[in-house]
């Protein structure tokens, strides 16, 4: 028997192993398997398929183990991973690499030991080789990062391969499983008084006859309580010792005499929760009940519907709704949202109405969680989640009976995947997997893409429209600050006008909340020279360093690269540089500067590193904890709270003007979105918007909120430049740390695929950055017809990657591959 497995490796095809015969009963189609890789490594494949066929071309090589007793991904998975791989021109590997959990993914370490024939003899070893066999006396075996700390150095081959020359050691391959379960001691009654009352009370008399082991008496009689109080028959040792009266020395006395029992269990990782609500208890408006019903009625004809409803519609109840109907079916839940932070509110609100059906599952859960997620969405074990809640990479999880994936906020662009490939757009992908699974998709949002919404004007997708605010408040009024006006009356403060700092001043008074965007973190974009222009750069990266002042340092946003603060310029020595630009650490300062008794936070990637700083800080905010609350995109994304009666966009301007085919389409998604945080409950709210263009078009979209006439203007422009949704993009990237081979080898490539896709071709060109973490940077931008060639053309152009990599002067440039590159 043969297995072809998939190896989580950026190698296209599947590798067939020999499946020794005492491991054909355990072999399966979905188990992953221990296999050598080449010279000297070992790997966790997945089995892909079982057959008899044996290769033809090679001996292939043993399974050396099954690693699994069930399967940890099912057939609909795999055929699901098969689709991404075919579709975004990447590999299973590749797919597999970023599917499961670290900890599933299992690959062997070099080690280092003493070679068994070494005498002892040290005398012609030089000292840090000594250094080295010393540590090996005491730990048997040394990783190369365990040898690069000993030497205190980063580049420890040439001491290794002496060593091994002299035959003192030798390297070997070592696998050790990742994932452990977390165990615990919990308290029982020993077998004999649990079933026996009559021998439980008379042992409680005797430990009651001395004053000795009266204490102990009291500990038994607290466990025996504390076992009736909770029904169960064992109790958390943990949880117990925290009565005043109980000792460790008490307990261990109990345990000695054989009336209590230690036993350790394994225990899950993840919170429980009780349900508080019931979805019945939601009372849902007329118009919500009637766009509900709409979409009850466009299931029984398409599968996938796109609900366009307005900001604070109260689409998140409809959801409800639906999910309820669907477990009720007996089938399960994937609800995905576009960013981790936005998880955090929805998560306490499912939880709610479902309780414990509900599982969470992102990236900043760590692997050990994460696996038990994987295990109870696979039915591995008593807990059962019927409703999973998350980011992108939840598509990947193990469904056995997916009944309903709801996408909300589906228009946003990170469900788009960048590093590292496959790249995959999470809403499209899910699309794909519900129809696997023959599940319907509802997607939900306010500003829909224009892909969505092509596809329901092309009857693909079912539309479904809610216009109506819940409540019937009024959308927010949305109100220009002409910048250029304001600076020429003097009435500029520092990057804010007097209209907006006044309208916070009110709002502030009225003790109402207020939330100011601006779509950069750091505090200054750069520093320059006053007097010879000077700028600090990356030294890395073609882009300038970003200061932040609470490090204190510049850094760059793409290699994390940092620098300190130069006293003067390096150039001309001018003690003075300028700070140009803002970003959201200067407004948080700023606006503390103006508000001095305002409670303000910031929302941005450098404060919510933490695990738990997303969700302190928007649950302060929606506690009323804070006052003010300012932030980037993380804002815009489908929060609800109740008191934000202002919302202020501090610059539009550097989103209208970004030079991307979508930047009108993202401008208006972003402001749209950001200025349906206000006024959401109470009142109608007032959205300020500074910029020094009032009379660009995306405003009068705004202010009318008119995403249709947007649709039909984007539509033409689109259909004139060949653009996505009508055409399809597919983006190589070209790296070398040489640009004049990255020269070469990008115009060799281009040039290959002109022969058959001609003026679709366009590039190589630098992108904006052209050069990342010492890399070079070519882009090839290729324009496809949908049609019945768009799968051949991109089979083209993998074979022409291919045979640039056959090149031997092009044959080290790295080459990525984007198809759908801009969301």
């Amino acid at each position: 028997m043969y297995a072809d497995v998939i190896l989580p490796l950026p190698l296209p095809g599947f590798f067939t192993y020999r499946i020794p015969e005492i491991l054909v009963d355990e072999a399966a189609v979905g188990k992953r398997a221990l296999v050598p890789f080449g010279k000297s490594r070992f790997y966790a494949a997945v089995i892909r398929r079982i057959h008899e066929q044996k290769p033809q071309h090679y001996a292939a090589k043993e399974i050396l183990s099954v690693l699994d007793e069930l399967p940890v991904v099912n057939q609909i998975q795999l055929s699901f991973w098969e689709w991404i791989a075919d579709y975004y021109l990447s590999t299973c590997g590749e797919v597999m690499a970023v599917a499961l959990p670290s900890a599933f993914k299992l690959a062997s370490e070099t080690k280092v030991e003493l070679h068994p024939d070494f005498s002892g003899d040290i005398s012609s070893l030089s000292a840090k080789e000594v250094c080295i066999v010393e540590a090996l006396d005491q730990k048997k075996t040394l990783s190369i990062g365990q040898v690069e700390k000993i030497l205190q150095k980063n580049y420890v081959v040439s001491q290794i391969k002496n060593l091994i020359e002299k035959g003192v050691v030798s390297i070997c391959e070592e696998v050790t499983e990742r994932y452990t379960p977390r165990k615990e001691n919990f308290l029982l009654l020993a077998p004999a008084y649990a079933s026996d009352l009559h021998a439980l009370s008379d042992v409680l008399e005797a430990l009651e006859v001395s004053s000795r082991t009266q204490s102990q008496a009291d500990v038994l009689l607290l466990l025996i309580a504390d076992l009736n109080k909770k029904k169960t028959d064992c109790l958390r040792k943990s949880e117990f010792l925290k009565h005043e009266q109980v000792t460790e020395g008490k307990l261990s006395t109990l345990v000695k005499k054989g009336i209590v029992v230690v036993q350790s269990m394994e225990i899950s990782r993840l919170q429980e929760f009780e349900r508080k609500q019931t979805p019945e208890s939601i009372r849902l408006s007329s118009c919500q009940q009637q766009a509900l019903n709409e979409i009850k009625e466009k299931f029984l004809t398409h599968d996938k519907v796109l609900l366009h409803g307005v900001t604070g519609s109260g689409k998140t109840e409809i959801y409800i709704k639906l999910i309820q109907e669907t477990i009720q079916a007996g089938k399960q839940v994937l609800y995905l949202l576009p960013e981790i932070a936005l998880t955090m509110q929805i998560i306490n609100r499912l939880r709610a109405y479902f309780g414990n059906e509900v599982g969470v599952y992102h990236s900043h859960f760590n692997d050990m969680e994460r696996i038990e997620i994987w295990n109870i969405t696979l039915k591995k074990g008593e807990r059962d989640y019927k409703i999973i809640l998350g980011a992108r990479s939840a598509i990947f999880l193990p469904f056995v009976n997916l009944g309903l994936i709801i996408i909300d906020e589906e228009h946003d662009y990170s469900y788009k995947q960048f590093d590292p490939g496959p790249r995959y757009n999470a809403r499209d992908a899910a699309i794909v997997l519900a129809g696997l699974h023959g599940a319907k998709v509802c997607l939900g949002t306010a500003t829909p893409s224009l892909e969505s919404y092509f596809n329901a004007r092309k009857n693909k997708y079912a539309l479904v429209s809610l216009f109506q605010r819940y409540g019937d408040l009024q959308l927010p009024q949305i109100r220009l600050i002409d910048v250029r006006k304001e600076r020429r009356d003097k009435r500029m403060h520092s990057h804010y006008t007097q209209t907006l700092l006044t309208a916070i001043e009110q709002a502030l008074l009225r003790k109402e909340q207020v939330i100011l965007f601006q779509n950069r973190r750091g505090f200054s974009v750069h520093l320059e020279c006053k007097l010879c222009g000077y700028i600090p750069h990356c030294k890395n990266c073609d882009v300038t360093l970003t200061y932040h002042k609470h490090p204190g340092k510049m850094r760059c946003h793409y290699c994390s690269y940092t620098d300190t603060i130069p006293a003067g310029c390096p150039q001309c020595g001018h003690p003075l540089l300028d700070m140009h630009g803002f970003g959201t650490e200067k407004v948080e300062e700023e606006i503390r500067v103006f508000f001095p008794d305002a409670r303000i936070a910031r929302l941005d990637h450098d404060s919510t590193q933490a695990k738990q700083a997303y969700s302190r800080i928007l649950d302060d905010f929606e506690n009323q904890k804070t006052d003010i609350l300012i932030g980037t995109q993380m804002v815009t994304k489908g929060l609800d709270f109740d008191n934000v009666s202002v919302v202020g966009i501090l610059n539009a301007d550097n989103m209208l003007h970004y030079p991307d085919f979508r930047s009108l389409e993202r401008s208006f998604q972003l402001m749209m979105q950001v200025s349906g945080r206000a006024g959401r409950k109470n009142k109608q709210g007032l959205v300020l918007i500074q910029t020094n263009h009032p009379g660009h078009e995306v405003f009068e979209y705004l202010r009318n909120n008119d995403y249709y006439t947007l649709f039909n203007r984007l539509l033409k422009e689109r259909m004139m430049f060949r653009y996505p949704p009508l055409f399809r993009l597919v983006k190589v990237t070209l790296k070398h740390r040489k640009s004049s081979i990255l020269e070469t080898g990008s115009s060799e490539l281009a040039e290959s695929l002109r022969l058959r896709l001609g003026s679709a071709v366009l590039g190589p060109e630098y992108p904006l950055i052209s050069r990342i973490n010492n890399y070079y940077r070519k882009d090839i931008l290729i324009k496809l017809s949908v049609d019945k060639q768009l799968r051949d053309n991109k089979s083209f152009i993998v074979e022409q990657i291919r045979n640039l990599s056959r090149n031997p002067v092009c044959k080290s440039i790295f080459v990525h591959v984007d198809v759908d590159p801009y969301g």
